[in-house]
């Protein structure tokens, strides 16, 4: 192969990996965890690898990305005492309620409820409570109710409500554990 037809080669499979990576990066987001709120399954400084929505409908459990619906973080800041500006504006959170559907805590063994029927949650902490905080919501049509796996350690759809469809960016695909 000729100098010129080896550069020409390089130059095209350079372009081919260039618009891989563009389409890549178009489907997913990667983002480092910044709070304990999901622990076990996140923890601070984890990466998160999120695919972003294509117009499939969220699951319960899914774990969401998404943009600040609203003074979530500056709420959060205030609740947690945490300095101004620390908080970021795109949070992680699991689905527990799906538009339409009733969300309580707590049934008489202290499970988080959808429609009257107990969740089983076994992605909390050993012996983590479902919540200190009893609730009980109505989730709206274009919005998810969401809490954080870490209950004692969240703010999340028990304190600020629920989080428009609108503003959810991304759902789970992979964690890397990186400080582990």
């Amino acid at each position: 192969m000729t100098r010129a037809r080896f550069a020409v080669a390089a130059a095209v499979a350079a372009c081919l990996l260039a618009a891989a990576a563009g389409v890549a990066a178009s489907q997913f987001l990667v983002l480092r965890v910044e709070s304990d709120s999901m622990a076990p399954a996140l923890v601070r400084g984890d990466v998160l690898l999120a695919g972003r929505l294509d117009g499939a409908a969220l699951m319960r459990s899914d774990i969401v990305v998404f943009s600040d619906p609203g003074g979530w973080a500056q709420r959060v800041e205030r609740q947690t005492r945490a300095d101004a500006g620390t908080v970021a504006s795109t949070l992680v959170k699991r689905v527990i309620g799906l538009p339409g559907e009733r969300v309580a805590c707590c049934d008489p063994s202290g499970r988080v409820t959808v429609d009257g029927v107990a969740l089983d949650e076994p992605y909390l902490a050993a012996g983590g409570l479902a919540s200190v905080l009893a609730f009980d919501e109505v989730v709206p049509d274009d919005a998810v109710f969401v809490l954080g796996d870490n209950r004692a350690a969240s703010v999340d759809s028990r304190y600020l409500g629920t989080v428009p469809l609108t503003s959810v960016i991304g759902v789970e695909r992979a964690a890397l554990g990186l400080v582990r």
